[in-house]
């Protein structure tokens, strides 16, 4: 049953438009972009139950649905076996974009859909600067499929740890503070707050500074050997001896620590690769930079930190693993807060949460005495953190994080991210990551995850954010949204949500 096609006349450009920059194939196009590529493509409208591709067929189209849902299937013995199944903003027929070659699968629609075909001969007819980005989309599909192909096939084989006598060859470095935490597996209490601490218990207050911005960014950028989280390091150990099994478990676990995250992000974006565009995900720069090389820079960065005579937060187990559960969980609430509102950024949203606050492990170096004070009862009464780390440090972490970032060579979204979560009215670039990261740290701090003790933080308002101006003006079709009605349902989907956002955080 061919698809029916009618659609192409009934549908408005400027509904098509709004179709098109839904889903992320398409974030790097402008408006005049995808008005040339409708306009050399076909726009389908695609009943339920109705077969797209026949296998063992030859032609060459590539589709990108646009909106529904198909499955991939292929004939085995008489009966159709389903791959998977693809939604809004998939492609597939890639194949076509290549070479003419049979159809090695089928794709049959699951519900009505509506399906963009693009055929390679037409397309290069187009301009070529519009040729260049849809190819280069196209490549990173390919890309993301292949690593996605080598994680799956990695999970055929033996358990992603190797075997205990390769282990022990080498200790697991762990950081020097958290030798005595047990760390045997992730934490499975959702509640890892940190407590008031009597004063005699706290080192003194900083006395207030002034030191010039230009010298705090010498100091923050002259060290690069941060904090890492001595419960992942005690997971990551058993990858990095001999072949990694796990990419999909290996990559996870870069991700759940800010600084071994940049480091990867680092060396992938160094001179050495020439890359012409920024590394913006960990998937992508184990690509890049290649498992090996990846196994032996975090190998070396676990060893510098099991080595290092810095103590983290003062030693104050309680107040680190706050810090690294506050950075976690505001990535994946900005992970989710894109997926609800709809919206894609080309870079990744979960790491830019995860980094927001790595300003803090360097100015923990500069001034070791001021994060314990987040332990002390009262001690931001009548000031806030910013402020305070203004008063006492020099700088705050926002833009401490962003100095950081630029040395380590970060994508610029994920220094905006970093210096302006606090006060995104000031963002001119990046709007859309930087609210997002905002909205994400206001819900964490509502929940109580923060660093220090919740008797230190003080919830805002969530409905009055400015961030919300910044997702409007990023994404037109949130302008009739009711902001307090949106904060409500994404409160519940937050409730329902939650054991999975806290539960499997290494603490």
């Amino acid at each position: 049953m061919a698809p029916s096609q009618k659609a192409g006349k009934k549908e408005q450009p400027d509904q098509r438009l709004i179709f098109l920059k839904r889903i992320s194939f398409f974030a790097p196009f402008d408006d005049h972009e995808l008005k040339q590529l409708l306009a050399l493509s076909r726009w389908l409208k695609v009943p339920a139950n109705t077969l797209i591709i026949k296998e063992n067929t030859t032609d060459r189209v590539l589709y990108i649905l646009v909106h529904g849902k198909v499955s991939v299937f292929k004939n085995m013995a008489g009966r159709e076996v389903e791959l998977t199944t693809l939604s809004t903003g998939d492609t597939f027929g890639e194949m076509a974009m290549v070479a003419e070659t049979k159809r090695t699968a089928g794709v049959r629609t699951l519900s009505e859909s509506y399906i963009l075909m693009v055929e390679p001969e037409i397309l290069n007819h187009a301009n070529v600067f519009l040729q260049l980005k849809f190819y280069r989309r196209f490549c990173e599909i390919l890309v993301q499929r292949l690593v996605d192909a080598n994680k799956k096939m990695a999970g055929f084989g033996q358990p992603p740890l190797p075997p205990v006598e390769k282990v022990a060859k080498k200790e697991p470095p762990v950081a020097r503070q958290k030798k005595k935490v047990a760390v045997a597996a992730p934490a499975a209490d959702p509640d890892s707050s940190c407590q008031l601490v009597e004063e005699s218990g706290l080192p003194a207050i900083p006395e207030a500074r002034v030191v010039a911005k230009s010298r705090m960014q010498r100091r923050v950028q002259d060290n690069l050997e941060l904090a890492i989280n001595p419960a992942v390091a005690t997971l990551l150990s058993g990858f990095l001896v001999g072949e990694c099994e796990d990419t999909r478990r290996f990559s996870e676990l870069i991700c759940l620590d800010p600084f071994l995250a940049c480091k990867v992000l680092h060396v992938a974006n160094s001179s050495f690769y020439r890359r012409t565009t920024a590394v913006s995900s960990v998937a992508h720069a184990l690509v890049t930079v290649g498992i090996k090389n990846v196994q032996e820079v975090l190998a070396e960065e676990l060893d510098k930190n099991a080595a290092s005579e810095h103590v983290f937060f003062g030693g104050y187990d309680n107040l680190a693993r706050s810090y690294w559960r506050h950075c976690v969980v505001v990535g994946r609430i900005a992970e989710l807060l894109a997926e609800v509102i709809r919206v894609h950024t080309y870079e990744d949203v979960y790491l830019a949460g995860l980094l927001h606050d790595i300003g803090m492990l360097a100015l923990d170096q500069q001034e070791p005495d001021f994060y314990p004070q987040l332990q002390r009862r009262g001690f931001l009464d009548n000031t806030t953190l910013t402020a305070a780390e203004h008063n006492l440090v020099g700088i705050d972490h926002g833009q401490a994080g962003a100095f950081l970032g630029d040395k380590m060579g970060l994508p610029k979204a994920f220094l905006d991210a970093a210096r302006f979560h606090h006060s995104p009215e000031k963002a001119k670039e990046n709007i859309l990551i930087v609210a997002l990261v905002a909205l994400a740290e206001l819900f964490a701090v509502q929940r109580g995850v923060v660093v220090g003790s919740k008797e230190n933080s003080r919830p805002q308002p969530i409905a009055e954010s400015f961030a919300w101006v910044l997702v409007v003006e990023a994404h037109k079709a949130f302008v009739d949204v009711d902001v307090e009605g949106f904060v409500q349902e994404f409160d519940q989907e937050l409730e329902r949500s939650w054991n999975n956002i806290v539960g499997d955080i290494p603490l």
